[in-house]
């Protein structure tokens, strides 16, 4: 999905609270800009990326006419998902409905089928997301989501990451449409299983799949709890406590997960930037980006842009 407004599709705030000591501002700055001098890493959400690393499986368990095909629908598909993404939305459904129309009428196996079928239907939630239609959108995503509990169970594909990647979509376009009651918890769910990978945290367990989960790596982690944060500072201020109450807590002496409590760290960040706490604020946006490779470019950016416009134009427009 490519990047929408800001949350309640607000400018770059100022605070009316008086203006903070400069120590905790300027710890803050540096904080955040430390965090977004990092590269990041390789998109896990990229959809034409995912379809890369399927690509040796493709070429060994797939006829060379079912492997072109597909890589045929592929790349009308990809055509059709810039078009959308430049603003020429019709023409792109028009590719999008093309790349449809092909694998109808193609004569080849389920797993070929169900490949394709699992990235057109994200295509076509794409389609309807940029078209205002959430409802739509949101049902082809989780089409898209059975069809990944295909590919697992019949024929062993990764898709661990991608479904994730898939519901941090649906969310995100049920929060775009304000509707905020069941994403708070949703979001909470999807950063406990990628944190712990404990598959009773994953929000749909009518669209679990039975077989052993694939290993997340640590890169996917990092990336997809930056989609899911991003989603977070998109909610409405007055459910964000329901994300950090969904959080699991840590036993007395026991550190937290580094990515659960970078998570606490940017939600309770967010809220008291609601609430008009500048000072809590300050200190949470310097806690949430300590100095080190992992790091959060979506999330130290959604914390920039709410720092005072000086400072925002010297860190977040960087």
């Amino acid at each position: 999905m490519t990047r929408g407004p800001r949350a309640h599709g607000s400018p770059v705030r100022l605070m009316s609270a008086a203006p903070p000591r400069s120590g905790p501002l300027q710890a803050a700055i540096e904080a955040l800009a430390r965090a977004l001098a990092y590269p990041a890493v390789a998109g896990t959400g990229a959809e034409a990326g995912i379809a890369a690393v399927y690509s040796e499986r493709i070429t060994r368990d797939l006829t060379v006419g079912e492997a072109r095909l597909l890589e045929s629908i592929t790349e009308t598909r990809e055509r059709g998902l810039a078009l959308c993404r430049a603003g020429r939305i019709h023409a792109g459904a028009t590719l999008i409905a093309r790349a449809r129309a092909t694998l109808t009428r193609a004569d080849i196996g389920e797993e070929a089928f169900v490949l394709s079928d699992s990235f057109l239907c994200a295509g076509e939630g794409f389609v309807h997301f940029k078209s205002d239609r959430p409802d739509a959108a949101v049902s082809s995503m989780f089409e898209a989501i059975d069809r990944c509990r295909d590919l697992r169970d019949a024929w062993g594909y990764p898709v661990e990451g991608r479904r994730i990647h898939l519901a941090c979509n649906a969310t995100r376009v049920r929060a775009g449409a304000g509707r905020h009651e069941e994403s708070p918890v949703v979001l909470a769910q999807l950063l406990n299983l990628i944190a712990t990978s404990d598959r009773r945290f994953w929000p749909y367990p009518d669209l679990e799949y039975l077989s052993a989960p694939d290993p997340l790596g640590d890169d996917a982690r990092w990336e997809l709890t930056d989609q899911v944060l991003a989603i977070v500072s998109r909610l409405a201020p007055e459910v964000l406590g329901r994300v950090t109450a969904a959080l699991p807590s840590h036993p007395p002496g026991h550190e937290p997960h580094p990515l659960a409590a970078r998570a606490r760290c940017f939600t309770e960040a967010i809220r008291a930037h609601a609430s008009g706490d500048f000072e809590a604020f300050l200190s949470l946006c310097a806690e949430f980006a300590p100095p080190g490779p992992r790091h959060l470019p979506r999330a130290a950016r959604h914390l920039a842009e709410r720092l005072p416009l000086k400072a925002v134009t010297g860190t977040a427009r960087r």
